[in-house]
């Protein structure tokens, strides 16, 4: 029976229709949320959904106009994992159509609403028969659309976990659950209330007919007890069973305002004492709070009256001592004066009922809503879930609470499916009653692919890779059939490939639709035909491929045939190149050099007669050639030596050795000199003369060979010699360690002979 009751409440939660995009299981339609003392509470939310969503937001319009305050769409929750979400919006009180709606790729994509639903006043009725109601008594249908109750009864014993359905408008013919028998006066109450603080109302009815105080009493201490009139023994703890599991259960989901509490009538034949009325009423008061965890308020009527116009003053003045607003609770009617005489003695009828709302509705004034601590609602459970293998998924609960029922009636904190819509109800440690959300198992794995492609191509060459990316926003990571889990991997084989996503909570998406990849064959390995290995700078090498595609060298042109002429040594390469884009292993490689000509030499004259080929930047292996107007000399130094009017010209030369062949380099052809020797001069010259420092310079027309020096000094002692191998180019002769004075010269080769005076001015 308790799997049944369960598997109905969940049913009863998981509402989804159809295939909507977004449903909502929680609230229920009609639920009321108990409003807090500033005239503000939270409506608690959870639902289901299809595919990957990126928010949910939520709204609240009145159903009519001045009926509450709508709000701005809010955020319920974003990025929702699992099917499922849960949350909630705060509004004022008022009577609701709340909408929810879902959003993805910055638009909406689903809208779902709950009709009618309210922040108010809850109630939860306790006592016997005048509070529990009796049918067709005169009783009457609420008039106003905004009073509600859960349309169920349970005669004998209440079920532990009762059933929990969407509540109706409270009707002349209604159950008001969890044993409440018609609308009674609560109906017309609410009524009353809804109409002076404009807000919607929830009746609870946990009243037993003809109990009394000792029932109450005793049943919330765990001691069998019998119904005073009927002589059984209550079952289960009842009747006070019904009030507790009303507490934790019904009244834990949308909160309370008070119990109210319409109970005296059978202390009068059982003749009860004040003191055991007093303390047994007390004690059901204080363990009713122990078992909710709150300090519930209540409001306690007067009630003695029974057989037409028997009272009971003893319990009356019992009832007056435990009513305490310090404590909360509160003064409620005095019913003993309300239709008396009446038709069938105990119970009220017709009009009688109407004013036993009335007087309930008198005793709700201001003072006590102001003073009263209101229940608030509790938040819906969040089911936890993660995806351990491919096909299960592990729903978890939070560890803060003592127990828990699945639907399937299973009490591990951890539940395992690969299939079924599950929920939970569980327990803290005061014995309340917690709602989780419903979660389909399938609907945990998401349902969108992710997409697989190639960064570039699927047909890749021989020898090279391709790049598969992946990439959503509704998963977190990813898992290639390679077993990779990179957005981005690189494959080098012809092979199909796919990939999934996996959520933020573990698990796998559906794979995405197949990919192949294809290897392409490279074109055949060309040849290069160069024209030489060696160039001079100004002259070109030619390199030609075989390539019959395009052909991509490795000086990066792509010609077929490509001339080099800068300067530099080669090593050159060419690939193939075909119309897919892949290229040939490289060419055998051709080696070549081009060799930089010389810097253009400047001809300067050093001497009376000699001329010299100069460069900035000095070579020593340059070798010249020199030509005197057309003629080329055979002099191939840097030096020459003209005695005759001309024009003068070099250039200058560098040898290479290139694959053992000897080639030449030339300069640029220098500027003409024009050269005219000095008629005035013959012989040998020696300058400068007279000398400062006695650094003398040789020279002499022709080329002379195999000379002495000799200097003389005034007296004619030989005071210095030394050999002079040529005069074929000026000749620098250092006689600075010779005082100042003048001096004799003499040259002589065995053949001529030159003096000449020389003076030193130190």
């Amino acid at each position: 029976m308790m799997r049944n009751l369960i598997l109905l409440f969940f049913l009863l939660f998981f509402n989804l229709v159809g295939f909507a995009q977004i449903t909502i299981n929680l609230p229920l339609t009609r639920s009321v949320f108990q409003r807090d003392n500033n005239n503000t509470s939270i409506i608690y939310i959870s639902g289901n959904y299809e595919d990957a969503i990126e928010k949910i937001e939520a709204r609240l319009l009145p159903v009519k106009v001045g009926q509450g305050v709508a709000t701005d769409w809010a955020p319920v929750i974003d990025k929702p994992q699992k099917g499922s979400f849960v949350g909630s919006i705060k509004g004022t009180g008022g009577w609701y159509q709340l909408q929810v709606r879902a959003w993805k790729n910055g638009a909406v994509i689903s809208q779902s609403t709950v009709e009618k639903v309210g922040i108010g006043e809850v109630f939860l009725i306790a006592g016997q028969s005048n509070a529990e109601g009796r049918r067709n008594y005169g009783e009457k249908a609420s008039i106003d659309d905004r009073i509600n109750c859960f349309d169920y009864q349970k005669i004998d014993f209440l079920d532990e976990i009762p059933p929990f359905q969407s509540f109706s408008h409270v009707e002349r013919t209604s159950s008001i659950a969890p044993r409440g028998q018609g609308t009674w006066c609560w109906g017309e109450l609410g009524d009353l209330l809804a109409k002076r603080l404009n807000v919607p109302i929830m009746f609870f009815n946990a009243a037993y007919e003809g109990t009394s105080i000792e029932n109450w009493y005793s049943s919330s201490i765990g001691v069998s007890t019998k119904h005073p009139y009927f002589k059984f023994t209550f079952p289960n703890q009842t009747p006070y069973s019904y009030l507790r599991i009303s507490l934790q259960y019904y009244i834990s989901q949308l909160g309370l305002r008070s119990v109210l509490w319409q109970q005296g009538e059978a202390e009068t034949d059982l003749k009860t004492t004040q003191e055991y009325y007093e303390t047994a009423l007390r004690k059901v008061i204080e363990k009713s709070r122990l078992e909710s965890g709150k300090k519930i308020s209540w409001m306690l009527a007067r009630v003695s009256l029974l057989n037409t116009n028997q009272i009971y003053p003893t319990v009356i003045n019992a009832q007056n001592n435990v009513i305490n607003p310090a404590d909360y609770i509160f003064e409620g009617p005095n019913t003993d004066s309300i239709q008396t005489p009446r038709p069938e003695g105990v119970h009220f009828t017709d009009s009688g009922i109407s004013d036993l709302a009335k007087a309930w509705d008198i005793k709700m004034n201001t003072r006590f809503f102001s003073q009263s601590i209101p229940f608030l609602p509790s938040p819906i459970v969040p089911l936890n879930a993660s995806c351990q293998v491919s096909d299960k998924v592990t729903l978890s609960l939070p560890t803060s609470y003592n127990s828990q029922k699945w639907s399937n009636n299973l009490t591990s904190s951890t539940l395992t499916a690969s299939t079924g819509i599950y929920n939970s109800v569980l327990r803290d440690q005061t014995g309340n009653y917690f709602f989780t959300t419903a979660v389909d198992v399938k609907k945990v794995f998401p349902t969108a692919k992710p997409v697989a492609y190639a960064k570039k191509s699927l047909f890749f060459c021989e020898g090279t890779s391709t790049d598969l990316l992946t990439d959503s926003p509704d998963y977190t990571s990813f898992v290639w059939n390679t077993g990779e889990t990179q957005k981005q991997i690189t494959v080098k084989n012809a092979n199909s490939y796919s990939v999934k996503g996996i959520s933020a909570i573990g698990c796998a998406s559906p794979e995405s639709i197949i990919i192949q990849t294809q290897i392409l064959s490279l074109p055949i390995k060309p040849v290069i035909y160069q024209s030489d290995v060696a160039a001079c700078e100004g002259n070109t090498i030619t390199l030609a491929s075989t390539s019959l595609k395009e052909s991509v060298w490795s000086t990066n042109e792509t010609a077929p045939v490509i001339t080099v002429r800068t300067v530099g040594d080669y090593k050159v390469t060419v690939r193939q190149k075909d119309e897919n884009g892949c290229f040939s292993i490289d060419s055998e490689p051709v080696t070549f050099t081009i060799k930089p000509r010389p810097e253009t030499p400047e001809i300067m004259q050093i001497g009376i007669y000699a001329l010299q080929a100069k460069q900035k930047s000095q070579a020593i292996d340059l070798s010249y050639e020199w030509k005197q107007d057309d003629r080329i000399l055979a002099n191939k130094t840097a030096f020459i030596k003209i005695n005759s009017p001309s024009f003068i010209t070099v250039t200058a030369l560098r040898n290479f050795i290139v694959a053992n062949k000897t080639f030449t380099c030339r300069s640029n052809l220098s500027g003409a000199y024009s050269f005219v020797p000095s008629t005035e001069l013959s012989g040998i010259i020696i300058y400068p003369n007279p000398t400062s420092n006695g650094i003398v310079t040789l020279e002499a027309k022709d080329n002379l060979e195999d000379f002495t020096l000799t200097i003389y000094d005034s007296k004619g002692q030989d005071i210095y010699t030394s050999p002079i191998p040529n005069l074929i180019e000026p000749r620098v002769v250092d006689l600075s360690n010779l005082s100042s004075g003048k001096y004799i010269v003499k040259l002589t080769n065995g053949i001529y002979v030159e003096k000449k005076s020389i003076v030193i001015m130190k």
